[in-house]
C-alpha cells in the first residue's frame, strides 16, 4: 500500500466515524512515542503498561516486572520458587512455572502489554521467550540489552593440557 492510497483510506475511516484521533500526553511515556492502531474504535493506541526485564545468566534466570518509570514492581528468580543447584535452575520447567507467577502478577496488575527487555545469551533465554508466547500478554517493543564488548579485555590464556 502506498502512502497517498494510506491517507485515502484513513480519511475514508475518519468520515465513517471508526477512527477518532486521541492527544496523549507524553509526558506520562517519557521514553515511548504513542503508536496509532487502525482496527476498532476502542483500542486507538498501544499504550505498554509497564517492562518485563528478562535476566538470563548460565546459573539462574531472573524475572523483573517495572513500571514505565523503572520502578521495581516485582521480582522472581528460579531460585526463589525452590529450584536449588544449577542444574534445577536453569531447566525448562523451572523457567516456565517462573514465568507463569510473573504473568499472573502481571496480569493482577492490569498489565497485558508490556515491553519486553532481554539481556544474556544462555539458553534459559529461548526457554523462556518460548513460554512467553503462550503466556497471553502481549510485548510492544522488544529490546535487546545484553552487554557486548569492542574488544575490551584481554581473554584468559589458551589451557594446555
Amino acid at each position: 500500500m502506498k502512502l497517498k492510497e494510506f491517507y485515502q483510506y484513513k480519511r475514508e475511516l475518519k468520515k465513517k466515524n471508526y477512527l477518532k484521533p486521541k492527544i496523549l500526553s507524553l509526558k506520562s511515556y517519557p521514553r515511548l512515542s504513542p503508536i496509532l492502531v487502525l482496527k476498532s474504535q476502542k483500542n486507538y493506541f498501544i499504550r505498554p503498561r509497564g517492562i518485563l526485564i528478562l535476566k538470563s545468566s548460565t546459573n539462574n534466570t531472573i524475572f523483573t516486572l517495572t513500571t514505565l518509570q523503572g520502578k521495581v514492581v516485582f521480582v522472581r528468580s528460579c531460585g526463589c520458587l525452590g529450584f536449588q543447584g544449577k542444574k534445577k535452575r536453569t531447566t525448562k520447567f523451572a523457567i516456565e512455572s517462573t514465568l507463569q507467577a510473573v504473568t499472573e502478577k502481571a496480569k493482577e496488575l492490569g498489565w497485558v502489554k508490556l515491553i519486553l527487555h532481554l539481556n544474556g545469551f544462555a539458553k534459559g533465554r529461548l526457554y523462556a521467550l518460548k513460554s512467553l508466547k503462550k503466556s497471553g500478554i502481549s510485548f510492544v517493543k522488544l529490546v535487546e540489552k545484553t552487554p557486548l564488548p569492542h574488544n575490551g579485555c584481554r581473554p584468559k590464556k589458551i589451557r594446555r593440557g
